[in-house]
């Protein structure tokens, strides 16, 4: 019966070990250093190195997430919709706040509407003047690896490729300053 008792508290502890230690997930080097490699998972969540993808602009441009960590290049992330009212709100702020930033941040427009073309994503940027932004189709692939289920969805993606901001809803001209500024000297 002590054996049962035993066996038993050991899968107890076990379980409960497994489930208080957290998951490790994939893991990859994102940078080095002399006492060895740093590691982050592979996730959505601030701290992760986001899902690589690769996507057009709708200027023929082809961008790979990848590319801005190896050129030291912070890049902000935003899913958007033409027929959302949030959208446009948040364009009409940050369309005055990112040229100063344009050269240190890449802003990456991902349109979630997979039924809205390239023509009109291009008549929607310029109708609002929207200059430096890069814009593109959305890919069924990268809204499903990054959990979108709503516009104004923003990742904010260090130079050292880590998440170091992801959230949604409009930015007031103060928020949009505040995130490309981390971003610009992250």
């Amino acid at each position: 019966m002590k054996k049962i008792h035993l066996v038993g508290l050991f899968l107890l502890s076990m379980i409960f070990v497994s489930a208080c230690t957290p998951s490790t997930g994939h893991r990859v080097a994102v940078s080095g250093n002399s006492v060895g490699q740093a590691q982050a998972a592979i996730g959505i969540n601030k701290g992760n190195l986001p899902p690589d993808f690769t996507i057009t602009t709708i200027n023929g441009e082809q961008l790979n997430l990848r590319q801005f960590r190896n050129e030291n290049k912070p890049i902000l992330l935003y899913f958007w919709a033409s027929w959302c009212p949030y959208c446009s709100k948040d364009f009409d702020v940050v369309k005055n706040i990112y040229p100063e930033y344009a050269d240190r941040v890449t802003f990456l427009a991902i349109d979630l509407d997979l039924n809205e073309d390239a023509e009109l994503i291009k008549n929607y940027k310029n109708k609002k003047g929207l200059e430096g932004i890069d814009f593109a189709e959305g890919k069924e692939s990268i809204l499903s690896d990054y959990g979108i289920t709503h516009t104004t969805a923003k990742y904010a993606i260090g130079r050292d490729g880590l998440i170091l901001y992801k959230g949604s809803g409009v930015f007031n001209e103060q928020q949009w300053e505040v995130l490309l500024n981390g971003l610009a000297n992250s």
